[in-house]
């Protein structure tokens, strides 16, 4: 499971890459202040450097209007110096993203967030964006007395939308985690655990002891 901790930056932004119709005409006009939060207090690993997705700096973030029309693209690291934003009154959606989304990967993962936001003339508006990781976290601790009736032992894992018929194995050896996408209200994941028994745990009739 994802054990969540917010890392919350106070940064706040106009555009770095604004559009021509940055020159409002329609009638009235708000402020917004954004403020990038990320919330992916996954257990450190040596694979991944999960402290980087911690690092809203690095994100990716969007801004678009109603038309889709995007009012702002720049990384996190730019959000501090453009504060705050002047918009039209509307609804706008604000989206940022940061790594690569794998069905199941040991390589990392994907943190992603988005809402909509709501500008009112005249009025200075706050809003924070939570960016979580979509996917989970899978890993497996074998007890050491494991090898000591067990020549081999291993736990496959299958079950989610992503995964389709493929399986996943945590070998005896493995010490790096599966990061598996998940749905956003959460899916089942079915395991499974296979073991050969040491020869002198096996009797006459083959049966493990």
């Amino acid at each position: 499971m994802v054990h969540v901790v917010g890392l919350l930056l106070g940064m706040t932004f106009v555009s770095c890459s604004q559009s021509p119709e940055s020159e409002l005409t329609q009638n009235g006009q708000g402020k917004l202040t954004l403020i990038l939060d990320a919330n992916t207090d996954f257990i450190s690993t040596r694979a991944v450097n999960e402290d980087s997705y911690k690092n809203v700096s690095e994100y990716n973030v969007l801004l678009l209007d109603e038309s889709g029309n995007v009012k702002l693209e720049c990384k996190g690291s730019e959000l501090s110096t453009n504060t705050p934003m002047t918009l039209n009154n509307g609804t706008y959606f604000l989206k940022a993203f940061y790594g690569k989304e794998e069905n199941y990967s040991r390589e990392g993962f994907y943190v992603y967030g988005e809402k909509a936001v709501h500008i009112v003339a005249e009025e200075n508006i706050s809003e924070t964006l939570t960016c979580t990781p979509t996917c989970g976290k899978i890993s497996v601790n074998f007890d050491q007395e494991m090898a000591n009736y067990f020549s081999d032992y291993s736990v496959s894992f299958k079950g989610t939308k992503a995964m389709g018929a493929d399986s996943i194995q945590w070998l005896k050896a493995d010490a790096e985690p599966w990061y598996v996408k998940l749905e956003p209200n959460g899916e089942t994941v079915t395991y499974t655990i296979q073991a050969t028994a040491k020869e002198e745990y096996v009797g006459e009739d083959g049966k493990s002891t």
